[in-house]
């Protein structure tokens, strides 16, 4: 579920540079120099502005760093530090009768709050392999409550880590080097963002101007959905004043960033979709063949794992609209080059299609269901009304104005 969070345009980022050179010394990042261009340029934190700021305990030099850049621009920030370990011990000893317990403190803090940065990355992806799908979809579902109660009181949603966030764990996924993930998560920051602006702005007027969207690769892929009068987001770095002005989905900024991503028209999303691996959990699915009839998720196969078999639990056991063809989301950085022989499948690089079922909230849709589940592929083709976009998985922008 793409709530995590959200996007538009940075200027310069040199202190980016520095940091990923400091990584790649050994060194940590400039976390400073970081949370600083997050605060002025990204959230745009100013007086009297009420910020929330999120992470684990291992992320507690960055929040610190965060809460000084916060403090310098006025605004009031809140820290608010889980440790992820705990949340098996949530479910291991707290009884399920307090699942769907309602959250007035959190639901009143997101009425106050008006700036959130949340720092997501994941060390321990099994974590919560053992739990019972129904327990996590009625926390889930609490939870969604207090996300509607931010976009809907326009809070800048800042989310740091876009699945790039480097832990061994990700990275493994992936088939990468922590040392190689942090590169890329690096890399993705330092992009050129007036390019990055300018390549989402011509994305998203043919997307808008657009009535059906096709996406086909060799594998066997090809899905048709309608697409005219749907919200179209762009994820370019930074909430700006256009954004706030528009309001959600536009409040949201994911980093790295780099995405255009759009809804369909219920009920029109057709055909099948083919990817070879999208992780899950502590695992992955494998070798998947999904087809679409009138918006919904008719089929599903995969290769027998336990993955898949966990994967069927938790689909079978989530509410309505769990099998709704949810968006479309593109990535257009350049600056994220999957590596050949890995398996990074992830939302940014420039050419990369991801899809997902279930809840859309996030990218301006109305399917509130406390399910989600998104895969991304590299390779394929896109058309807009019979012109192409994405070709085998490069963008062919220009050719389609």
């Amino acid at each position: 579920m793409k709530i995590i969070t959200t996007a538009k345009r940075w200027a310069t980022f040199g202190f980016v540079v520095l940091a990923w050179t400091a990584l790649h010394a050994a060194a940590k990042p400039d976390y400073r120099s970081i949370a600083d261009r997050i605060a002025t340029q990204c959230a745009g934190v100013k007086q009297g502005d009420c910020v929330v700021l999120r992470g684990d305990v291992r992320d507690m030099e960055f929040l610190e760093e965060l809460s000084l850049a916060v403090w310098k621009q006025g605004g009031e920030p809140l820290q608010v530090v889980n440790r992820e370990k705990a949340n098996l011990r949530f479910f291991d000893e707290v009884p399920s009768s307090r699942d769907a317990m309602p959250l007035p403190f959190s639901l009143r803090l997101a009425e106050i709050e008006t700036v959130e940065v949340n720092i997501s990355g994941q060390e321990f992806p099994g974590l919560l392999s053992g739990v019972s799908p129904a327990r996590l979809s009625a926390v889930a579902r609490r939870g969604l409550e207090a996300f509607r109660t931010r976009l809907g009181h326009g809070v800048r949603i800042i989310e740091i880590g876009n699945g790039l966030y480097p832990t061994d764990a990700t990275a493994k996924q992936y088939g990468l080097t922590k040392i190689q993930l942090a590169e890329l998560f690096y890399a993705g920051i330092n992009v050129d963002y007036a390019n990055l602006q300018a390549t989402g702005a011509k994305i998203q007027a043919i997307l808008q101007k657009g009535n059906q969207i096709r996406i086909t690769h060799s594998n066997g892929t090809d899905i048709t959905l309608r697409i005219e009068s749907r919200v179209v987001g762009v994820s370019d770095g930074v909430v700006s004043a256009e954004d706030i002005a528009k309001g959600p989905p536009h409040t949201q900024v994911w980093l790295p960033a780099g995405e255009v991503y759009v809804t369909p028209v219920p009920g029109t999303a057709e055909g099948k979709l083919v990817f070879d691996y999208s992780p899950f959990e502590d695992g992955a699915l494998t070798n998947a063949t999904f087809t679409f009839k009138a918006g919904k998720l008719a089929t599903h196969t995969a290769a027998r794992c336990d993955s898949y078999t966990r994967w069927k639990e938790a689909y079978a056991d989530s509410p309505s609209g769990k099998d709704d063809f949810a968006y479309v989301d593109l990535g257009i950085n350049p600056n994220i080059q999957v590596p050949v022989g890995t398996k990074l499948r992830t939302w940014v690089p420039a050419g990369t299609v991801s899809v997902g079922l279930g809840n859309n909230l996030w990218a301006g849709g109305t399917n509130n269901a406390s399910w989600s589940f998104d895969t991304s592929l590299t390779g394929c083709t896109v058309l807009v009304d019979g012109k192409i976009i994405v070709k085998h998985g490069k963008l062919e922008v220009n050719n389609a104005l």
